[in-house]
């Protein structure tokens, strides 16, 4: 009778334990998969490399391993703005030829104030401070393009900010049929507290001398056009109390075989799809009538896309209209079978978070267009 008790007080433990460790030995024991993906991101102002570590996290959990059979490592394994110690940097452009690279991921190209960099943040975003380096240039636009018509990229993915300021409106266009979708001009951001002195850039709530020029407080939308105009929409009034949505569309259901609506809570873009393209998923802000109006005098539309799919003669390209790449956590949980499936039941969509947007609607994307170009590549 002892020995039974001492084997049942044994037994629960170790059933726990044993289910603990198997996701991590069903990881260990995967088979790892080639992918060589070119990561062009100009903007990393310190060494959170937040604009892409979204991206190195998922290829890393997905078990994609560079063309050395190397796991990829977020500080080094792009192309772009490379920080250094006492303010010192280096850059590092995209390479003339891109023969054996599978994917291109243009995840920002925005580019390095220099006040940002020098920790002065009472100017961040106003580019009469002076851009130390940034912008898609003519170059790189040049490069990409013989990589994905030479049909060894099999996909092209770019995301806010490729195309907006600083980047020039020539090298814009010479862009814009690569990706199968054009810039409005209309950059814009939800905002959990419009007050000034909060999280609003001071270039757009200004010094605080003129109190009528920014009455606005609570969460809303802020629109900016590239020639300065502004529009705001504050929630409750102008737009829904659900903030931003993204919505998948038919197609996009069909592609990530779910069906997610989720606040989107951070910087996006208002673009303009071409011809032919496939729009997977739509922002939709829950206008009222006072807010459709603001947006109609403005001339954006209602609702704009998020997520664009062209199929080109030799690559696919896909747009993401948001900074869906940039995420600060990096855990060790990407050694562990099926954390994304996970973390996605776990993580709720809160007002204020950025979180749920990124395991609902970001990972289960980019775990289909990584599959996608695996496919082809093999081929």
């Amino acid at each position: 009778m002892k020995r039974k008790r001492t084997w049942t007080f044994w037994l629960i433990p170790l059933l726990v334990i044993a289910l603990l460790l198997t996701p991590w030995i069903w990881w260990e024991a995967k088979p790892a998969t080639t992918l060589q993906v070119a990561i062009l991101d100009k903007t990393v102002p310190d060494t959170t490399y937040r604009e892409h570590k979204g991206l190195v996290w998922l290829l890393n959990q997905q078990k994609y391993v560079k063309a050395d059979q190397q796991p990829y490592d977020y500080t080094k394994d792009y192309y772009g703005f490379f920080p250094k110690p006492d303010h010192q940097y280096e850059t590092t452009g995209l390479p003339a030829d891109l023969t054996g690279t599978d994917m291109i991921y243009v995840t920002d190209t925005y580019g390095i104030e220099r006040a940002q960099y020098n920790k002065d943040n009472s100017t961040t975003g106003d580019l009469s401070a002076g851009m130390l380096y940034g912008g898609l240039t003519v170059p790189d636009v040049q490069r990409i393009r013989s990589a994905v018509t030479s049909g060894g990229v099999k996909t092209l993915i770019a995301e806010f900010n490729s195309l907006a300021t600083p980047t020039q409106p020539g090298t814009r266009k010479e862009f814009y049929p690569l990706i199968g979708a054009e810039w409005t001009g209309w950059t814009g951001r939800y905002f959990s507290d419009l007050t000034r002195g909060g999280e609003v850039p001071a270039f757009l709530s200004g010094d605080g001398s003129d109190p009528n020029r920014w009455p606005y407080t609570g969460p809303g939308v802020v629109f900016v056009h590239e020639d300065g105009r502004v529009v705001v929409l504050e929630q409750g009034k102008q737009i829904g109390e659900e903030g931003v949505q993204t919505i998948l569309t038919t197609q996009g259901k069909a592609r990530l075989g779910l069906d997610s609506t989720i606040r989107y809570n951070y910087w996006f873009d208002v673009m303009k799809p071409a011809e032919g393209t496939e729009v997977l998923a739509n922002y939709n802000l829950g206008l009222t009538e006072d807010g459709k109006h603001k947006l109609q005098a403005a001339g954006i539309s209602y609702e704009f896309p998020a997520v664009i799919r062209q199929q080109h003669d030799t690559y696919v390209s896909y747009y993401f209209a948001g900074d869906y790449a940039d995420y600060d956590h990096y855990s060790f949980w990407r050694k562990y079978q099926g954390w994304e499936t996970f973390k996605r039941w776990l993580t709720f969509d809160r007002p204020n978070s950025e979180d749920a947007f990124y395991w609902h609607i970001y990972v289960p994307l980019m775990k289909s267009i990584l599959q996608e170009t695996a496919a082809a590549s093999s081929k």
